[in-house]
């Protein structure tokens, strides 16, 4: 229950961001071009990503803890779902932003693919950035996900979290 609350928090603080976006970029969006486009979807895509990881290392923390020490998670409104949020929310955040930024970026760059693909005439070179895009981003998503255990099970940065994932994959 204590986890459903925290997501449901989460998913209106999305719903909150996406609408407010779309209000204050939607049309500003007309009038720029290029870089600001670029911008404003990388602002979109990071928020969503920093959203949806923040419950992933909560979740990853909170279900640490009960494997570890079962007492502390035992109850609904533990305190390791106190725990495991405040931890993400502060000391962890940092790892959070720096790979959802990761991933913003490449949704940002599929995102005007997408854009641009209406209209140009190379859609085959359309098609082959948005494999290409599509597979890094599918590739960096799932290597986010075992960071994130990392992260929120050990409280390791992002880049450690990394390397120790890299040691997992190459061990099995």
């Amino acid at each position: 229950m204590g986890l459903a609350v925290i997501a449901f928090f989460y998913l209106i603080v999305a719903f909150v961001w996406s609408v407010w976006w779309i209000a204050a970029a939607g049309g500003s969006l007309q009038y720029y071009g290029g870089w600001i486009v670029f911008l404003f979807l990388i602002s979109f895509y990071w928020v969503h990503q920093v959203i949806q990881n923040t419950v992933h290392v909560t979740s990853a923390g909170v279900i640490g803890t009960w494997w570890f020490v079962p007492s502390e998670a035992s109850r609904c409104c533990s305190p390791a779902v106190k725990d495991s949020f405040v931890r993400a929310t502060t000391f962890s955040f940092g790892s959070i932003c720096l790979g959802s930024l990761i991933v913003a970026i490449i949704q940002a760059l599929r995102a005007l693919n997408n854009m641009t693909k209406e209209q140009d005439e190379c859609n085959f070179l359309h098609c082959i950035i948005d494999c290409i895009l599509g597979c890094l981003e599918s590739i960096i998503e799932y290597f986010n996900k075992w960071a994130y255990v990392y992260v929120g099970l050990y409280g390791y940065s992002y880049i450690d979290a990394g390397k120790n994932v890299m040691r997992l994959f190459q061990n099995k």
